[in-house]
């Protein structure tokens, strides 16, 4: 039984295998003839500018803030302003028991004037001694030597005056800036935050009784990496984006100190006419991270990619050739070139499922006309 089955598989097979024979004899001529050579545009890499365009995330802020803190140290013992109080430049904030200070200040006072007042004295003593002096030298009837020293002596007792007073305008002064400084004023316009000042506890030079944030200015707070850094600059534009809105700034700082805990570098932007934007909240910020003039340049869809390393196809005598290229500065729809290929190479700008490393290659022309296999 096994040998008939085996016969009848045999004829099956060679029945399939004329039929197909039988099948290609009678297809006609126009289809059986070879595929034609895949057909692609050809471009050159061009000379120009291009620039990446950057979204990073920042924060609004008041464009000027101040921490206001006593120019003394003592007890509080009046405070003026509360957190959300508006406030203009000058007007008071809170009041420092610096009485020690000023009472110092006033003994110091005291005493310049009393040297004041015995310098004037001295001085006039000698001054009267002059004048005495002077027709007895005049008649002969003195000295030089004694003459000039009595003028010495006046010289100098008036020029003890001039110190003495000197001495007393200084102590004046700091007399009054301790009585100036009992009251710590507002040193701009703005809002008070962070008011954590608490009656009869005592502050320092160093304390910070409120925070005065700027009326109306807005600025922007982000960090960015060294390479982005490297490519800003003072003045330069950027955008955020809130709530649908755009607001346009320019970098005010760029900071050179790097953040240890981020590896990131703050930089700052001020706004115009940002007064809608809350304090404290996130927003996108969009600014131009790099640059480059008079370089080369190509459309980013004529770039491949083979494990990650990019390439284009070059044109050669009817051969597409794989090169891969350095890139440089790219965006959405180019990309800087700077190394593997030339402006003078022809580059395939258009893709088909049949090219590959090698492939024969027909042109399509600016008409539209395709080239001859």
């Amino acid at each position: 039984m096994k040998k008939p089955v085996a016969i009848l598989i045999v004829v099956g097979i060679i029945g399939v295998i004329g039929w197909a024979i039988a099948a290609r004899i009678m297809k006609p001529k126009d289809e059986i003839q070879t595929k034609e050579l895949p057909a692609v545009t050809i471009s050159n890499a061009t000379l120009g500018s291009i620039k990446h365009d950057t979204s990073i995330m920042g924060k609004i802020q008041p464009s000027d803030t101040y921490n206001v803190s006593p120019k003394v140290s003592g007890e509080i013992i009046e405070i003026y302003v509360q957190n959300g109080d508006t406030v203009k430049q000058g007007d008071p904030i809170a009041k420092i028991d610096n009485q020690k200070a000023i009472d110092s200040a006033k003994a110091s006072l005291d005493a310049a004037n009393a040297s004041v007042r015995a310098s004037q004295q001295q001085a006039a003593t000698a001054a009267d001694a002059l004048n005495r002096m002077t027709p007895l030298f005049q008649a002969g009837d003195v000295a030089p030597q004694t003459f000039t020293s009595t003028q010495n002596s006046a010289n100098a007792a008036q020029a003890q005056v001039a110190s003495a007073k000197a001495q007393a305008e200084s102590a004046k002064l700091n007399y009054d800036t301790q009585i100036e400084y009992a009251t710590v004023t507002a040193p701009s316009d703005g809002t008070i935050q962070n008011q954590n000042m608490t009656l009869n506890g005592t502050v320092s030079q160093s304390s910070v009784l409120c925070v005065i944030t700027g009326s109306g200015q807005r600025k922007v707070t982000f960090s960015v990496t060294e390479e982005i850094l490297n490519n800003l600059s003072i003045g330069q534009k950027v955008t955020v984006e809130k709530n649908s809105s755009e607001y346009e700034g320019a970098i005010t700082k760029l900071s050179r100190l790097v953040d240890n805990s981020t590896g990131l570098f703050a930089v700052e932007a001020d706004l115009f006419n940002a007064e809608a934007l809350a304090d404290g909240v996130a927003a996108k910020v969009e600014l131009t991270a790099a640059t480059a003039d008079n370089t080369m340049i190509i459309p980013a869809d004529y770039v491949y990619y083979s494990a990650g390393n990019p390439y284009v196809y070059v044109y050669e005598d009817g051969i597409a050739k794989r090169a891969f290229i350095t890139l440089g500065i790219t965006n959405e729809s180019e990309y800087q070139v700077l190394d593997g290929i030339t402006t003078s190479d022809k580059i395939v700008s258009s893709w088909t499922q049949d090219i590959y490393d090698g492939a024969s290659v027909r042109i399509i022309d600016e008409n539209g006309n395709i080239s001859a296999d």
